[in-house]
């Protein structure tokens, strides 16, 4: 079985998803692996389907309070609604699983045989255990989806769900030969605290006392007490305290109910109590939370719900929505790269290098990229035409903002020289927009230059967008909020990354919060990555978790440049953003 189980294609980190979890046709296929400190996450659920695939042995599974121990191979099958966490024992390397969720879709006149294949999550004990012949083929239709998500050929999305549907149909045929019983049991005192906290978490708003829960499941106050802690790895009280004001978190950011409500539906006896608790948890009142941005909320709520990171934010009750997630895989997206970073010596070496990797696109500063001018002003016709029968699909053009924020006037003139100067040479190389990095300086005089530049902008037929740069005069994203305000024709070349503070953690509600107020002026992504400090991979850092969901918020057609420098990973890089964006 361990040898079958070998020939299961998996890659950490790797994922596949159709749609957003909102959407009637939705499917995400996770591959990732998890360790023993997640085993104190609360339960959780969702309104979605849920199979888990262990690829380990001594993992486990708590399914609406019931402890079920898993064997590698195992096959667990989670309906909406049902309350669940995973166990890990004390390892030192981490636990592979597969985690596939997706919605109940109908397809219409197909209604019977849909059912039979829901069956499988209508179990008593709802695990496969298959025997070989029928696991061999199992995997041969996971490594089909697997390869189809990895290829991504023309159509990809509708050949996953088919080979999706061939998938369910092979675990439907099997599961008559599947036999499954109930094994390694944890001690008793360990199943009764399981069972417990189930209890907690889904009467969390009644009142719940020490006593009436030990006479509830026949055990005295004392022994629930120092069993409780002994497994659950906090006292009775603090779990009460902690679901509750996870509930209590989740309503104050994304609902309206007033906190007089908030405290009554979430088990309070007293707002003086909510505010002591809440307080110990969070650090502040909640009126002062509430206040927040939504990206220190984020952090707030992920410190206290481990869940919430996983690769589906929403698998958390109640089911709150933000923005309204857009769908992946925009017509006429395009992958690119920064020019600069392959070192091309002519535009034909250039041209040769991303037709190699792949990439459809270039972002450059043309004064600069072939070494022929030290600035746009001095780059003739002639070499720009050179540049331009190349036949490169250049997306936008760098150029340095340095001096538009300059209270010397005739620096300031010299930088509008300049960027008139990007903006002839744009419409020479058939660009869609020059990029203006955002220099130090006053706020209102860069405003100026920019609505002088605008004037010069070929009667709109070439954009004009800024990047912005935290503590440049357009500062992060606030700085590009009040431009925004203040200039109706300004857009913007969005480096993800650089709109975090070096102390900020990366959260999804705080990129939520950009697109929802500048998304529609967004003219490319800048996307790189970092970890410590240090230049990585792009989604091997802080944002690796981010860039997936960034590109559900994506509501239009913006190249996608690939803006670090470093050559090494180039190929790596490309590879990962058509796998995420497209």
């Amino acid at each position: 079985m361990s040898d079958l189980m070998d020939s299961l294609y998996f890659e950490e980190g790797f994922s596949i998803r159709l749609n957003a979890d909102s959407d009637p046709f939705f499917l995400l296929v996770d591959y990732s692996s998890r360790s023993y400190p997640l085993n104190m996450a609360n339960q959780h659920y969702h309104d979605f389907f849920e199979i888990f695939i262990t690829l380990e042995d001594e993992a486990a599974h708590l399914v609406n309070g019931r402890y079920l121990q898993l064997r590698k191979g195992d096959i667990i099958f989670l309906r909406p609604q049902m309350l669940h966490m995973s166990i890990y024992p004390r390892r030192t390397t981490a636990q592979r699983r597969i985690i596939i969720n997706f919605n109940d879709s109908p397809i219409h006149g197909m209604g019977y045989q849909i059912d039979k294949i829901k069956a499988l999550f209508d179990s008593d004990v709802p695990i496969l255990r298959l025997p070989p012949e029928d696991l061999s083929r199992v995997i041969n239709r996971l490594n089909d989806i697997f390869t189809a998500g990895k290829k991504k050929n023309s159509g990809w999305q509708l050949e996953i769900y088919s080979l999706f549907i061939l998938f369910m149909l092979e675990l439907m045929r099997a599961s008559r030969r599947g036999k499954y019983s109930e094994e390694k049991q944890p001690v008793l005192p360990d199943l009764k605290m399981y069972a417990i906290t189930e209890y907690i978490d889904t009467h969390y708003m009644e009142t719940l006392s020490l006593r009436e829960i030990a006479e509830k499941f026949a055990i005295s106050p004392f022994y629930l007490s120092h069993q409780f802690t002994r497994v659950m790895g906090m006292s009775f009280v603090s779990y009460i305290q902690k679901v509750r004001v996870r509930y209590a978190l989740q309503m104050l950011s994304y609902t309206g109910v007033r906190i007089h409500d908030i405290i009554t539906n979430c088990g309070f006896a007293s707002s003086s109590q909510f505010n002591r608790t809440f307080s110990a948890y969070c650090g502040m009142s909640p009126s002062d939370f509430r206040k927040l941005g939504s990206a220190d909320k984020d952090i707030i709520i992920s410190s206290l719900d481990p869940e919430r990171s996983e690769v589906v934010p929403s698998a958390f009750p109640p089911r709150f929505r933000t923005l309204p997630r857009k769908r992946r895989g925009i017509d006429g997206m395009k992958i690119g790269v920064i020019a600069e970073a392959l070192a091309a010596p002519d535009p034909a070496v250039l041209r040769e290098q991303l037709s190699r990797l792949g990439a459809e696109t270039v972002g450059m500063n043309a004064s600069t990229c072939f070494e022929w001018a030290d600035c746009y002003r001095h780059l003739s016709d002639r070499r720009l035409s050179e540049l331009a029968s190349a036949g490169l699909d250049i997306s936008v053009l760098i150029v340095d903002g340095n001096g538009l924020a300059s209270a010397d006037e005739e620096k300031r003139k010299e930088a509008i020289a300049e960027c008139n100067a990007a903006l002839r040479a744009a419409v020479i190389l058939n660009s869609r927009a020059i990029g203006i990095v955002s220099p130090e300086g006053a706020p209102d005089i860069f405003a100026l230059s920019l609505s002088e530049i605008e004037e010069s902008a070929e009667n709109g037929e070439i954009t004009v967008a800024v990047v912005p740069v935290i503590g440049s005069a357009v500062d992060g994203f606030e700085g590009a909020l009040k431009l925004s305000r203040k200039d109706g024709k300004v857009s913007f070349l969005l480096d993800p990354l650089a709109l975090l503070h070096e102390d900020k953690e990366n959260t999804f509600s705080f990129f939520e919060e950009v697109f929802s107020m500048i998304g529609d002026r967004i003219e490319a992504l800048l996307l790189k990555d970092r970890l410590d400090g240090r230049t990585v991979n792009i989604g091997k850092g802080i944002m690796a978790k981010t860039y997936p969901r960034i590109s559900a918020l994506l509501s239009h057609s913006v190249p996608l440049i690939r803006a670090g420098y470093d050559s090494v990973s180039i190929a790596d890089d490309i590879l990962y953003m058509r796998r995420i964006f497209l």
